[in-house]
């Protein structure tokens, strides 16, 4: 139960706080532009982000095939990436930073598309995790497991956003030109990560020239779920940039007593800073010991050798008949280890197929609280459903119940030898 929860608590804590830790620095720097109309766009935006990300989840969920999310994806990101580009150097410029200055037109559009796309695309990401799980259930929606699955999402969800909210409270204790310069390490960080998905996007979709790139996509692609640390790395610039500053000279004028008061405020402010760290070591500690712990793969357990007689290879229906996964390993004329499944369905229906399936190859399945699940993918197979070709499901193999046996052609299973290479 502890591992269902841990894979919903994470991926929903680093969305939560990949879209809501940059959202909330920019808007501690549009609280102090001198004109409101800023702040009140952003608050649009980030309106319209939510809404169109609920909208496109419905409109996937309940259509399947006609929204792909691919593409909406990537497309919000590379406006996304514009957007965040702009913003940067119009912030670092000035623009719209001074007291009278007049409303800067691209500063607007590019806080308010940063606030809508980044809503769309992450939200997106967010609702998908609860749906997934939901979906997943197969109509057992009364299961401690679902539970589970839903508890880590919330828990993870709010954990994101209280530590997103320090973020925003240490952030506004920073000075301005110091607060710009922590958004533009943010909006970095951000940007690789973005860069990497949305060539991905392209590459899958045959849009770019795959084999120059791939020496050096691979990697980041193999370990793209690694570039989490980028954004943990950025945030740790808020606690640095507040503990660094400078104390607040003494204004002219000032008596003794304001002043020790104005220190006691700093002093105050820096405590979001410190509660930012201990955040942000717990969000690492997540991201790094509790994903391990939360995708551990089980290991399978032995296969039971079995060998051709006359050209069948035979077992005990006595040795299946419990209702748990058995798996069996036949080797072939080359040497080529078969290994292949069977379990009880219900009745006399048993679902026999290879421990492998088409999609992730002979990584095997498991067992686990009475569920089949595929040792590299963990989805969960319907056991109905074994036995039947598509999706993750087994490669289902040729067999048939007889004499009191499971009896598999030994023909059958050298013509799968290719699968087990």
């Amino acid at each position: 139960m502890l591992q269902a929860f841990l894979q919903q608590f994470i991926p929903a804590m680093e969305q939560v706080v990949t879209l809501c830790v940059p959202l909330g620095v920019l808007y501690a720097i549009l609280q102090r532009l001198p004109q409101a109309v800023y702040r009140a766009r952003f608050h649009t935006a980030l309106k319209w982000g939510f809404w169109l990300s609920v909208l496109i989840v419905v409109a996937r969920v309940g259509t399947r095939n006609a929204v792909s999310r691919e593409v909406a994806e990537g497309g919000a990101i590379f406006l996304a990436m514009i957007a965040e580009a702009v913003l940067v150097v119009l912030l670092l410029r000035g623009t719209g930073q001074r007291e009278g200055a007049p409303v800067s037109r691209a500063l607007k559009i590019s806080a308010c598309a940063m606030g809508l796309l980044l809503f769309f695309y992450h939200g997106m990401e967010i609702w998908l995790i609860p749906v997934g799980s939901v979906i997943g259930a197969a109509g057992d929606y009364h299961s401690a497991a679902l539970y589970a699955k839903l508890g880590g999402f919330a828990c993870g969800a709010l954990f994101a956003a209280l530590s997103s909210y320090i973020a925003y409270r240490a952030a506004s204790a920073l000075q301005d030109r110091r607060l710009i310069v922590v958004f533009a390490v943010q909006a970095v960080a951000m940007l690789l990560q973005q860069a990497v998905f949305f060539i991905q996007v392209l590459m899958a979709r045959q849009l770019l020239a795959s084999a120059g790139l791939l020496a050096v996509m691979g990697p980041l692609i193999d370990h793209i779920s690694m570039l989490i640390f980028v954004i943990f790395l950025a945030l740790l610039f808020v606690p640095v940039a507040l503990f660094s500053q400078k104390r607040p000279a003494r204004p002219d004028g000032m008596n003794p007593a304001m002043y020790r008061k104005m220190l006691v405020s700093v002093l105050h402010k820096r405590r979001w800073g410190t509660a930012m760290l201990v955040f942000l070591v717990c969000m690492v500690a997540m991201s790094s010991f509790g994903k391990s712990y939360a995708y551990k793969k089980a290991e399978l357990v032995p296969a039971v050798p079995v060998t051709a007689v006359d050209g069948s290879v035979d077992v005990p229906l006595s040795a299946v008949q419990d209702g748990h996964l058995h798996r069996f390993v036949y080797q072939a004329s080359g040497g080529e280890m078969v290994r292949y499944i069977v379990i009880l369905k219900g009745g006399s229906m048993y679902g026999v197929g290879l421990d492998a399936c088409d999609i992730c190859g002979p990584t095997g399945y498991y067992e686990k609280d009475g569920q089949v699940i595929c040792r590299l993918c963990d989805v969960m197979m319907n056991k109905a459903t074994i036995g039947m070709k598509g999706g993750c499901n087994p490669i289902p193999i040729e067999h048939e119940v007889a004499d009191g046996k499971l009896k598999i052609p030994q023909a059958a299973l050298e013509a799968k030898r290719d699968v087990f290479r």
